[in-house]
């Protein structure tokens, strides 16, 4: 018997259009290929503190028109789990208490960035998928090395 694939959801950083997009879609999918789906509340906030307790079921019905609301439907938080060792080591273990296999987050830089040092310190047991999201027109990219890289796109009317 295999055991049941968990996928969280997690919005890091500040609002940006298509957030609500990104969870439905991914949450749909998921649920078709039978895959359950976590919404965790409130970005990294609560699982840096080992708290599991923050986190929503989602399903097709309760996601499949929230891409008219604005905001973010699981909530936004602006913590970030690399500034301290203990907080990686705590989000990564909450996320496997969970039985969480699948992470998408959702954000901007910081997010990104505690996306991938959150695979690297889950050594294999957790894949992560970032999808950035951005209202600013200087974007970060980050280096295999973990090294920032900075493309400046200039607007043209």
């Amino acid at each position: 018997m295999t055991e049941r694939k968990t996928l969280a959801i997690l919005v890091g950083g500040g609002p940006a259009p298509g957030i609500n997009s990104v969870i439905g879609a991914a949450t749909i999918r998921a649920r078709l290929e039978a895959v359950d789906v976590l919404g965790v509340r409130d970005g990294f906030e609560w699982i840096m503190q080992g708290d599991i307790d923050h986190v929503t079921p989602l399903d097709i019905g309760e996601v499949s028109r929230i891409h008219f609301r604005g905001g973010s439907y699981i909530g936004i938080s602006r913590a970030n789990p690399t500034q301290n060792p203990a907080h990686l080591d705590n989000a990564v273990l909450a996320l496997l208490r969970l039985n969480v296999s699948q992470l998408i987050t959702i954000g901007g830089d910081d997010t990104a960035y505690s996306a991938m040092k959150l695979e690297e310190k889950a050594a294999g047991r957790l894949q992560v998928v970032h999808v950035p999201t951005t209202i600013s027109t200087c974007h970060r990219t980050w280096t295999p090395s973990g090294s920032r890289r900075h493309a400046t796109t200039a607007w043209r009317s």
